[in-house]
């Protein structure tokens, strides 16, 4: 009888405890990763609306704000290590022109539903970080983009290096292997001019990679701006296995 009571009153405590546990607030019958993704979606389609700039966004920003009893957003505010208190957090200021967009691009969001607790709707409060996607915004914008062999060169650039590179024995036999990463630039007469190897694991592969990148010279049409060619920065990453 003793242990059967003593079970009782711990079953008493864990339905106690179950019953206090606040169950958070939903959107669209989903949790806060849908509403990020509806937030910054919406927020896209006001910056090619408007034809914002991408060097005029910030590539990250922080929110803070309440679900009140309602499902209605209050308190909204962009937190940053220049904020106080507990509002202060280690993100970079975003811009303003990235909190006009983002909070005009809320007004476009459904309500939420509200968090529950013991039945009864409860205010709730989120921090949430977002990304914006500033480098897919920048691409939409451009209306002549850069083309390598009259095509995209995430496909075209990479599927050509692809097949020149010559990953063979010379690093195959020291057991050479990873991710190559280099920035180079297509100036306005579509020349090539080799930035930086951001990423190596052997100086020997970076120049092979460097030897195919040079010899892509000709085949580049440089990103436009009012019919004026650009010099635009390229990234070429490939890993050797």
């Amino acid at each position: 009888m003793k242990r059967t009571a003593i079970l009782l009153a711990a079953l008493a405590l864990w339905c106690g405890a179950a019953a206090q546990q606040t169950q958070p607030p939903r959107f669209q019958g989903a949790d806060a990763k849908r509403f990020m993704a509806r937030l910054m979606g919406e927020t896209e389609k006001l910056a090619i609306e408007k034809q914002i700039p991408a060097s005029e966004l910030s590539p990250q920003v922080v929110v803070a704000f309440t679900v009140d009893t309602a499902g209605r957003v209050d308190g909204w505010r962009f937190l940053d290590n220049t904020c106080q208190g507990r509002d202060k957090c280690d993100a970079e200021p975003a811009t303003e022109r990235t909190k006009q967009l983002v909070t005009e691009a809320l007004g476009r969001l459904e309500a939420w539903t509200p968090a529950r607790k013991d039945g009864l709707s409860v205010s709730y409060t989120w921090r949430l970080t977002m990304r914006l996607p500033v480098e897919k915004i920048a691409k939409r914008q451009e209306a002549d983009p850069l083309l390598f062999m009259g095509g995209d060169p995430d496909e075209t650039f990479h599927e050509w290096a692809r097949v020149r590179l010559r990953y063979d024995e010379r690093f195959s036999s020291r057991g050479v292997a990873g991710l190559v990463h280099v920035r180079f630039y297509i100036e306005p007469d579509g020349k090539v001019t080799i930035g930086e190897v951001l990423s190596s694991p052997d100086e020997k592969l970076a120049r092979e990679v460097i030897r195919v990148i040079r010899a892509s010279k000709g085949h580049w049409v440089p990103r436009r701006v009012r019919g004026v060619p650009q010099r635009t920065a390229y990234e070429y990453r490939i890993n050797f296995t």
